[in-house]
């Protein structure tokens, strides 16, 4: 497969083999690697090493490496990477070292990166959190969330990237940001998600280019199964969801798309009530939220906590 692939790493060298290992089993050609430089501890050097090393090991299979010189964090080396891999090719894949794809995956972005070049669609996901709960007869369908944990996109879709969020007083305070939300749960969640990310309360470079998508009238293709197993999503704010099904399964060979260019409400908002679940992060319910979290995990809860207190001091 000629399709050029983006590899995010940092500090997990069992999963960039593992990684690495399922590339060239699918006989893909263009491995680009973007690495996060090593926190200055011991630990994090060591296991820097240990990357390297394994990297070494597939020298010859892997066409550019992109070694970041200090640690960026989750953001930023995201951000670096993804811009210096659209330096080098106009469309892609992008994963990251817990995300591991299945052989549809590849076959599925390859084929809607060239039929939507020119279209809204800005993404192309490799996940599905319908849960088995709504049917979908198409091989896909159009959402207004931009699921990463596996994607493709284009070069000019990420140009219009904007990590700072420069336009997002002016976009809540229009017409164009009420048509996003089925209720007003929904959309004091989001604009309670943007504001925190405009102030970099999150580390995280996904609900900036949510944001970028949105402001831009774009949209994102979800797959009519999951076709990227996330085995590293524990600790993410979802994490205590036990009854998601993340189990991936092969589309079939008979490829159908869509007859209509439209937005698959009925989906969107079983995951935006199941998935993101907005109540756990407003009051009150948020409480509740977080006492079921402590009762579940108090080690977890208890080092989040101090994280996030170390964040305000």
């Amino acid at each position: 497969m000629k399709l050029p692939v983006l590899l995010l790493i940092y500090n997990r060298p069992s999963q960039t083999k593992r990684l690495l290992d399922i590339l060239l089993k699918f006989n893909v050609k263009n491995i680009y690697i973007s690495i996060d430089g090593a926190k200055n501890n011991d630990i994090d050097k060591q296991l820097s090493k240990n990357i390297e090393f394994i990297i070494k090991s597939y020298q010859k299979k892997i066409w550019k490496i992109n070694r970041l010189k200090k640690n960026y964090g989750c953001k930023l080396a995201v951000e670096r990477g993804i811009n210096w891999f659209f330096k080098n090719v106009e469309s892609g894949i992008i994963l990251e070292d817990d995300c591991i794809p299945t052989k549809s995956f590849f076959l599925f972005c390859e084929k809607l990166l060239v039929k939507y070049k020119n279209s809204n669609v800005k993404v192309i996901s490799g996940n599905n959190f319908l849960n088995n709960k709504i049917s979908v007869k198409d091989h896909y369908y159009y959402s207004r969330f931009n699921h990463c944990w596996g994607w493709a996109t284009w070069r000019k879709s990420w140009l219009i990237y904007d990590s700072k969020m420069k336009n997002w007083n002016k976009f809540k305070n229009s017409k164009s940001w009420n048509k996003y939300f089925a209720n007003k749960i929904d959309k004091m969640y989001w604009e309670k998600i943007f504001d925190l990310s405009k102030k970099n309360y999150f580390d995280s470079w996904a609900y900036p280019w949510l944001f970028s998508i949105w402001y831009n009238n774009g949209c994102t293709i979800i797959p009519k199964y999951n076709l990227v197993k996330n085995i590293g999503s524990k600790g993410t704010h979802n994490s205590f969801n036990s009854n998601f099904i993340f189990n991936v399964k092969k589309l079939e060979k008979k490829f159908r798309h869509p007859k209509q260019f439209e937005l698959n409400d009925k989906a969107d908002n079983y995951v935006m009530k199941n998935f993101f679940r907005p109540k756990n992060f407003l009051w009150p319910t948020r409480f509740m939220y977080l006492l079921k979290m402590f009762i579940s995990n108090p080690i977890f809860f208890i080092r989040i906590s101090f994280k996030k207190i170390e964040k305000i001091l």
